[in-house]
């Protein structure tokens, strides 16, 4: 499970924007590592985008493949794949498991280099290194490329529910809340219509539709979706930080008693309060 350093736009009183630096939960990437790991690579199902007819380039693909499909042979698939890029630096796909392979053993920087060269070099657009690509980017923070990517998934793959649901994740750190909002709508029914919408995806959209509301002062309505998402989230620090702001708006404007023994709880279940700034802190100096 990874983590995505990210900044939410929270509100003061004065209306001014602050900055609260929390840990952001990388989503996708969780989603997506429980689907790779239950994935079997084999030659014989995948489509080259980058086809080639060199006999050894095929046997090569096929002992990389077959590598990557035990941990202790990564790095000798991420050598082969390698080689093959010394072979021939035309073919896209050898990029690709490279970056795979480096992503397996956890080296993402290197990663979303091979990524990158995978998806310029791919003769037509291909949705599976878009997102690979833009899931590499936010494992090492690159928020401005991976929303980079997941727009050039919604523009040349309309269906796919991926390139949404980026937005919407992408929107927590870069603030475009009502574009974040709508189009999380879209992926939601996007999955709902390809069958796709697992409990554990339903639960990451209402944690960012969370996020994004509150971040537009809708506490309310965030407060409402952080809920349905409590017993998956509420031991994750944005998610505690975002849930006592919420409560804290709502205290103020209701007086009840409630809100504020639950910004203590949220409170209390922050583990890294190292992150949380000042401003922050401050809001809550009289909740005792």
């Amino acid at each position: 499970m990874h983590h995505l350093r990210a900044r939410l736009y929270i509100y003061d009183k004065w209306n001014k924007v602050i900055f609260v630096l929390v840990s952001l939960l990388c989503c996708i990437n969780s989603y997506t590592y429980a689907q790779s790991n239950a994935l079997e690579y084999n030659y014989e199902t995948i489509e080259l985008s980058c086809p080639s007819n060199d006999n050894e380039v095929a046997e090569l693909y096929k002992a990389g493949l077959k590598a990557l499909n035990s941990p202790k042979f990564y790095n000798v698939a991420g050598k082969i794949f390698f080689s093959l890029i010394e072979r021939d630096k035309t073919l896209c796909d050898a990029y690709f498991y490279t970056g795979v392979s480096l992503t397996k053993q956890d080296k993402h920087d290197a990663a979303v280099s091979y990524y990158y060269y995978a998806d310029s070099l791919a003769t037509k657009s291909n949705s599976v290194f878009k997102e690979e690509l833009a899931e590499a980017a936010l494992r090492v923070g690159n928020v401005g490329l991976a929303r980079k990517k997941y727009e050039e998934l919604i523009t040349d793959f309309p269906d796919d529910p991926d390139g949404y649901y980026g937005i919407g994740l992408t929107a927590t750190s870069l603030g475009d809340i009502a574009n974040g909002l709508q189009k999380l709508s879209i992926a939601e029914g996007l999955y709902i219509a390809e069958n796709t919408w697992t409990p554990q995806r339903q639960q990451e959209v209402y944690l960012m539709k969370g996020i994004l509301f509150i971040a537009d002062t809708q506490y309310r309505s965030g407060l409402e979706y952080l809920d349905k998402c409590y017993n998956a989230f509420s031991k994750l620090d944005d998610f505690n930080a975002n849930y006592a702001i919420a409560c804290d708006e709502l205290y103020k404007e209701t007086r009840d008693e409630n809100y504020k023994i639950k910004i203590q709880e949220a409170l209390s279940r922050i583990k890294d309060k190292e992150k949380l700034n000042d401003a922050f802190l401050k809001r809550f100096e009289l909740i005792k």
